[in-house]
């Protein structure tokens, strides 16, 4: 069997990008590129910034430091988005707008791997632009122009493809949604609904029969399901063989990041829930589930399930829903409960026989006093 180029790879030894292990790795890199001088300035600037906008202000200062800094940091992710990519290239139309393009990094690789496409890169930082202009000069890339704006500022301008990489959870307003242990789509809808006029303009952007291609970082939870909803919404259409969860690691953390094509069509008929539940690798006829696996089971069961008869919900000493457990019987099944216990960032959903009921009783009473003690709020679950 042939093996794949790691065109990724390639690239990043181009520019010669090194991804680094720990943060005392890019400082090395940067003392070695740099000097001794702009390293502990980086480092001092760079390291403990709060401010997202104002940090990518400092990073892209001048092309040196901005091309280390990146590459030390991301290098693996833009190892490993480029080879997706490669593999995707047919999903690129002639002419490409890419979203967020920070210090062009990709966007010259787009410009490279799609020598026939012309390329419009946009991004809100200033610095960050005179720096991918560089960075195309070096490589002597002409099909590619980059612009400092905002996709609100672009007029009526429409593309074959749309790019967006790791600029929806940037929108995503995370600070007003608090855990709130609603159901599954509820709760994916909250974080849809802070991204939905993004998501519009994103969508707006994109010729009919054009793409959306996709890169995120994020797990499988509702805020990525919120997206794939507002896509549905924008009438882009998933094209569910393009998925990939690109295992990255940044500074020798694991990192995530979802790839995905979806093609700007009618795109009524597209299920996007039933492709949610397929992205677990789960036998739905197991009894029982952890994580966003559960939520989902109890999203798919919720309406064969009767009123709970235990149940309630945990509020902290601030007013914060915090905790979540319920039983619940099946309507057309009287011999099994459904018993769900959320707290502490674990859900666990387990389908258990009716018999085990007083056992499970006991249980809930046995946490609810716990949780008393502790010092949380009790209120009574109706649902």
């Amino acid at each position: 069997m042939k093996r794949e180029k790691d065109l990724g790879l390639q690239y990043l030894m181009e520019l010669g990008i090194r991804p680094a292990k720990d943060m005392d790795g890019i400082y090395r890199q940067l003392r070695e590129q740099l000097g001794q001088e702009q390293a502990d300035k980086a480092k001092a600037e760079l390291w403990d910034e709060p401010d997202v906008q104002r940090l990518y202000d400092l990073k892209n200062e001048n092309y040196a430091t901005s091309v280390a800094f990146s590459g030390a940091y991301d290098g693996d992710i833009y190892r490993q988005a480029c080879n997706w990519i490669g593999q995707h290239k047919a999903q690129f139309g002639k002419e490409i707008l890419d979203v967020g393009c920070d210090c062009g990094i990709l966007s010259c690789f787009l410009a490279k791997i799609l020598p026939e496409s012309q390329i419009t890169s946009i991004d809100r930082t200033a610095n960050a632009i005179a720096v991918a202009r560089q960075l195309a000069e070096k490589l002597q890339l002409t099909n590619i122009t980059f612009l400092h704006s905002d996709i609100a500022d672009l007029g009526d301008a429409v593309y074959d493809t749309v790019f967006s990489m790791r600029t929806v959870h940037e929108n995503v307003v995370t600070k007003d949604i608090q855990p709130s242990y609603l159901l599954l789509l509820e709760q994916a809808q909250m974080y849809g609904n802070t991204i939905a006029d993004y998501s519009a303009r994103l969508a707006a952007k994109v010729k009919e029969g054009g793409t959306l291609v996709s890169i995120e970082r994020g797990e499988r939870n509702p805020m990525f399901l919120g997206w794939l909803l507002n896509l549905h919404e924008n009438k882009l259409a998933i094209q569910r063989d393009s998925y990939t969860e690109l295992l990255c690691t940044t500074v020798g953390k694991p990192a995530v990041l979802q790839a995905l094509v979806a093609g700007k069509a009618d795109a009524q008929n597209d299920n996007v829930y039933a492709f949610w539940c397929d992205l677990f690798d789960t036998d739905w006829s197991d009894y029982q589930y952890t994580g966003w696996a559960a939520e989902t089971f109890l999203q798919n069961t919720v309406y064969g399930l009767d009123q709970p008869t235990d149940g309630y919900l945990l509020y902290n000493q601030d007013g914060a829903i915090c905790g979540k457990y319920a039983i619940w019987p099946f309507k057309e099944n009287p011999g099994a409960v459904l018993f769900y216990q959320g707290a502490a960032g674990q859900t666990t959903v387990g389908v258990y026989d009716a018999a085990l009921l007083p056992e499970m009783g006991r249980q809930l009473a046995a946490m609810r006093e716990a949780c008393v003690r502790q010092g949380l709020f009790i209120q009574p679950l109706k649902e």
